[in-house]
């Protein structure tokens, strides 16, 4: 369907980010015994203003009314919502945000060690496999860097996983253990950055691993520079978690970039703040294709619909078969 005006433009790409299937590549929690449910949500401190005087505008509030009304659970009614949500069990329970989030994959965090946490029926989750400092602790002769590869590539394997990320980033354990392994293992290496020295030293390393592939997520002061960073290298791909970068990353980076991550720490915040998230994008991406629409450039749904896939997913999944 051709794009013939202002109204259809917006209408178009409202429709098409709310519909579009979603990858999540932070989520920092147990999928097999972590604690969720509306109570649990509630408990969470800031979330209580939602039984408070006054409007909930504080960002876990507004999280938390967001994703009680993706799950259609009554907002005004606290316990009536509780009690519909006592009708699933677990599994049922996190199956029904997935569908009320669209996500096609969800990374859950996973320390290595604790190949349990990673267990689930639903293949919409995934393992990323967090490695912590302490497995490069140096020994008498120094860190045994092939030593420990060979462990954290049994642990992937273990669980599944095809995504890695260091806990902390070291260089050195970089350079010589997680790289290397990387690319030998057709792993994913997850990195977050947190300063432009950092910015610097990743993009040499990827120069100088010239078959890893890695995603970044930057702190939101250093978010565009790693935006910046990333146009000259096709096997990083950014994830913003500072959805007002969204058009510094068209500018630089077409649609070869994740719009968001939520960095969630439970999966009722996750829905949350992917539900206020897409509201903010779809209204960025309405201000990107208006330029071009005024100009007589003949956009489409479909051309649209595919952009906002790839933007909300499939360039994790590009990655991921990138040689």
């Amino acid at each position: 369907m051709m794009i013939a005006n202002k109204q259809d433009l917006r209408r178009c790409v409202k429709q098409a980010v709310r519909r579009a299937n979603v990858v999540e590549t932070c989520f920092c929690f147990d999928v097999s015994q972590g604690e969720c449910g509306i109570e649990a949500m509630l408990e969470h401190a800031a979330a209580t203003s939602l039984g408070a005087e006054g409007t909930p505008l504080q960002r876990d509030a507004l999280e938390a009314v967001c994703a009680l009304a993706a799950l259609d659970y009554p907002i005004q009614d606290l316990e009536k919502a509780q009690a519909m949500q006592a009708g699933y069990d677990r599994q049922g329970y996190l199956a029904q945000i997935l569908r009320a989030m669209r996500a096609r994959r969800v990374l859950a965090q996973t320390m290595m060690g604790a190949e349990q946490a990673a267990m689930t029926p639903d293949d919409r989750f995934a393992p990323c496999l967090l490695i912590p400092p302490d497995v490069f602790a140096p020994g008498r002769y120094g860190v045994d860097y092939a030593g420990v590869a060979q462990r954290i590539a049994q642990a992937a394997l273990a669980m599944g996983a095809r995504d890695v990320q260091p806990l902390c980033l070291d260089e050195q354990a970089t350079e010589f253990c997680l790289a290397p392994l990387c690319e030998d293992e057709c792993f994913v290496l997850h990195v977050q950055l947190q300063t432009s020295e950092q910015i610097a030293w990743f993009t040499g390393l990827m120069e100088r691993h010239d078959r890893l592939r890695a995603l970044a997520h930057a702190t939101e002061s250093i978010e565009c520079e790693l935006i910046r960073a990333a146009s000259a290298c096709d096997r990083l791909l950014v994830c913003l978690t500072d959805t007002s970068h969204l058009q510094v990353a068209l500018d630089r980076l077409g649609t070869r970039f994740l719009a968001y991550s939520a960095g969630a720490s439970f999966p009722e915040q996750m829905l949350g703040r992917w539900a206020c998230a897409k509201e903010a994008i779809w209204q960025a991406l309405y201000a990107a294709y208006l330029p071009l629409a005024r100009a007589g450039y003949v956009l489409s749904a479909e051309a649209i619909e595919r952009d906002v896939q790839r933007m909300l997913g499939e360039a994790y999944f590009e990655l991921h078969i990138k040689p």
